[in-house]
């Protein structure tokens, strides 16, 4: 989490997206014909796909696509900046996956595990730990989100819903209540980008 803004994939791709976002992406693209096979054999006739997000999401309502790769413009930005981009690409791609599979029997959720006392704030400033670490919650609450997303029975009618601690559905949303266009454009991008893969 924050890396140093200089850190990139091997790929040329902002570390965070490329690793928060793309990755992810990739991966899902490649299960999607195990996701669809799954949702026919399961009992309850779906398969989910359980995007983590986080508050940070919420830093902004839009995908600076001049910024995913190592261009002068990401290099103005500041690590939180590309986090909560990142985290925004989450929600996003997890919103488009509902729209595109959801008729297909694949649920996609996305979700704010909430503010957790874990490692992944080894690449904070002392300042930055001194301010945030008070306020964090014990590690072993943040899988309580997720679990409920991936398998409880009521979970298969949140089908593209943002989650917040502790499984309730988000009262406002990263990306706005209409982000359908932005999520389309970030998954038309991330298509491209992993073509070649």
């Amino acid at each position: 989490m924050v890396p140093p803004v200089r850190d990139i994939t091997a790929q040329g791709y902002d570390l965070q997206f490329g690793t928060n976002v793309l990755g992810h992406f990739y991966l899902t693209k490649l299960l999607l014909p195990a996701l669809l096979d799954g949702s026919k054999s399961s009992p309850d006739g779906w398969a989910r796909v359980v995007n983590t997000s986080s508050a940070m999401a919420g830093l902004g309502k839009k995908i600076n696509f001049d910024t995913l790769t190592d261009t002068p413009e990401r290099k103005k930005q500041i690590a939180w900046q590309l986090y909560g981009q990142s985290k925004l690409g989450n929600v996003l791609f997890s919103d488009e996956l509902a729209r595109r599979y959801g008729h297909d029997g694949i649920i996609s959720i996305s979700l704010n595990p909430g503010n957790l006392r874990t490692e992944l704030g080894r690449s904070l400033s002392k300042f930055e730990a001194a301010v945030i670490y008070p306020v964090l919650h014990p590690v072993h609450l943040g899988a309580l989100t997720q679990l409920w997303a991936g398998t409880s029975p009521e979970a298969v009618s949140m089908n593209g819903k943002y989650l917040v601690p502790w499984a309730r559905v988000g009262k406002t949303r990263p990306g706005g209540d209409d982000s359908s266009k932005l999520s389309g454009e970030l998954w038309t991008w991330m298509d491209n980008q992993v073509s070649n893969f």
